[in-house]
Order: structure tokens, then C-alpha cells, then sequence
């Protein structure tokens, strides 16, 4: 039975070691998503951008930022808390020189014809169903 059971543990999503979780839910970076496709997550990741051309960056590997182009999203009557929207307000009136540091619980999708995000520059989302922090941080030169 051991050999099945073994077996069967080489199905999960992963990326070579095992991750934390929140909740019953797995914590991934930016660049684990796709192997988490269409399944609830929780997400540690920056989020930076100029003007309307804002993407999801990963904290720990910035080679996979330009390949998943994630789009931030929110669920349909998801209200932003106000402690949190003072940090995202703040980030994107200086966007220039600050960013955000988010973890949020939702799903990774893809596959939307036209991409996502402003003028569809992002070929992937991330579909926020609750935020869990999010922290504005200075850009460090």
C-alpha cells in the first residue's frame, strides 16, 4: 500500500519543496501560479506598475515576472479595506518610487482572448477573493 500511496503524492502541484500553508491553503510566490492553476492560493507577491500598466511581480524570482504578466483582479463585490486601500493609494500616486507588497487569497487564471488588464498587456490574472496584507514599500535605489 505504501508504494500507492507514495505514487499518488507525485501528483500534487509543487516546486521541488514543500510549501507552507494559511489556512489549508497553499502559499505560493508569483512564479509557482501556473502549477496552481484554477485553484484557490494564497499569494505572496509585489505589485508595481506606471499608470494604468500594473502587473504582480514575484519576491523571490524576477526571471519569471515578464513571462506571467499577472493582472490584479478582484472578485465582484469585493471591498477593498480602507486600511489597505491607503497603502495601494499611496503606492500608485507614487509609482515612481514605491510598490506594493501584497498577500491575498484567490486563483490564477488564464487563457482570456484579448489578455487582461489595460489594453490586455497582461496574458494571466490573479482573482482576489480577500486580501491579507498589503504594504507600501520605497523603492530602494
Amino acid at each position: 500500500m505504501l508504494p500507492i500511496l507514495l505514487a499518488l503524492s507525485d501528483c500534487s502541484p509543487r516546486t521541488g519543496k514543500l510549501s507552507a500553508t494559511y489556512n489549508g491553503l497553499p502559499v505560493v510566490d508569483l512564479c509557482d501560479l501556473p502549477n496552481y492553476r484554477n485553484m484557490k492560493v494564497m499569494l505572496r507577491a509585489n505589485y508595481a506598475g506606471v499608470e494604468e500598466y500594473w502587473s504582480l511581480g514575484s519576491q523571490k524570482n524576477k526571471k519569471c515576472n515578464n513571462d506571467l504578466k499577472v493582472n490584479l483582479e478582484y472578485v465582484v463585490n469585493y471591498e477593498v479595506p480602507n486600511g489597505f486601500q491607503k497603502e495601494m493609494t499611496q503606492a500608485i500616486n507614487n509609482y515612481w518610487s514605491q510598490y506594493l507588497e501584497l498577500e491575498a487569497i484567490g486563483t490564477y487564471e488564464t487563457g482570456q482572448i484579448g489578455g487582461y488588464g489595460h489594453l490586455g498587456t497582461n496574458n494571466s490574472r490573479f482573482l482576489v477573493n480577500e486580501l491579507i496584507k498589503v504594504k507600501a514599500v520605497k523603492v530602494k535605489n
